[in-house]
């Protein structure tokens, strides 16, 4: 049998650090919630830079910094219509410094069969706004009506560019059904792909919204001649909505955060709650607005109620267009 091995004070002192910062290491990024957050909070936002889901993000990651005392920073991994980000964050720790962007179309892909992923794989932190939709038109197409877009509609293809494999596939096919109209989606990885396709007259109208299609519209490289909402909005005074001229259409996408599944409930919580302070920030409303969105939020609860509808909705959809 060998000797007992007989350790002196400070090699048991080292020891003793040196098994704790083992166990540091190994626990991950656990801490307890009264300290949370600790340090900065990573935002996935599944698009491109520069779209309207974006700079809606962007927003709602400045001024929660403000509301957490932490840094939230954007990370941006678009791709497949937004599903490579989901998937993504899905495999993130579930610590509470991971959360993402997720809208309808994650929906849309999910029951088109793009994704296994779909907004029930992750825990709903909160819906923080909401993005108007626009029937935009090319400029070259002659068109400044939604009536005489109609009347074009009957008597030609019309060559719609958007995400096949997201929420303007949904509202495409119902839209053209609705007007009356033939149609052809070409699809496009964004809705900036499809609005600089739209800007190069390679497709003849795009469904956008405010803060992406607004530079091209002020450039003359195309119009806008509806807008899905109720009611005209002060954003565009003179743009009629299609409900005004006869037709029963309204369009919008929901913008909201989810964090990846078995995150701490009193996490979620609380991001829930500082979510709720920047929804209530009259300054946050101000730039939304400026943005041609609105703030929408809906808690952790509210927000799972509202996704739970939205997917029987666009299952039913998709299942009738397919």
């Amino acid at each position: 049998m060998g000797k007992s091995k007989i350790y002196t004070p400070v090699a048991l002192l080292v020891i003793i650090t040196s098994l704790a910062m083992l166990l540091a290491a190994c626990s991950g990024d656990e801490e307890s919630v009264e300290n949370y957050p600790s340090r900065e909070v990573e935002m996935v936002i599944p698009w491109n830079p520069g779209g309207g889901s974006d700079l809606e993000g962007r927003l709602v990651a400045n001024y929660t910094e403000e509301a957490i005392g932490q840094s939230v920073v954007v990370v941006n991994v678009p791709g497949v219509g937004g599903t490579i980000g989901a998937e993504e964050l899905l495999q993130k720790d579930p610590n509470g410094y991971h959360i993402g962007q997720i809208h309808d179309g994650h929906l849309v892909a999910h029951h088109s069969g793009i994704t296994e992923v779909n907004y029930d794989d992750f825990v709903p932190i909160a819906s923080m706004t909401a993005s108007n939709q626009i029937l935009a038109v090319s400029s070259e197409l002659g068109i400044d009506t939604l009536e005489e877009f109609v009347e074009y509609g009957k008597e030609n293809q019309v060559i719609f560019g958007g995400t096949v494999s997201g929420i303007p596939r949904v509202w495409v096919e119902q839209f053209s059904k609705e007007l009356g109209i033939d149609h052809k989606l070409v699809g496009y990885e964004g809705l900036g792909e499809a609005i600089q396709a739209l800007a190069g007259n390679h497709v003849e109208a795009v469904i956008v919204d405010y803060p992406s299609a607004a530079e091209f519209v002020e450039a003359g490289h195309m119009k806008f001649i509806a807008i899905g909402t109720k009611e005209r909005t002060s954003t565009l005074p003179d743009v009629p909505t299609f409900i005004e001229k006869g037709y029963d259409i309204t369009m919008g996408i929901n913008r909201g955060y989810v964090a990846p599944p078995e995150t701490d409930p009193e996490i979620i919580k609380a991001l829930s709650d500082k979510l709720e302070e920047v929804a209530n920030n009259e300054e946050f409303i101000a730039e939304v607005e400026k943005l041609g969105g609105s703030v929408n939020f809906m808690n952790s609860e509210e927000y799972k109620e509202y996704l739970d509808n939205q997917d029987k909705i666009i299952a039913e959809t998709i299942a009738n267009i397919e």
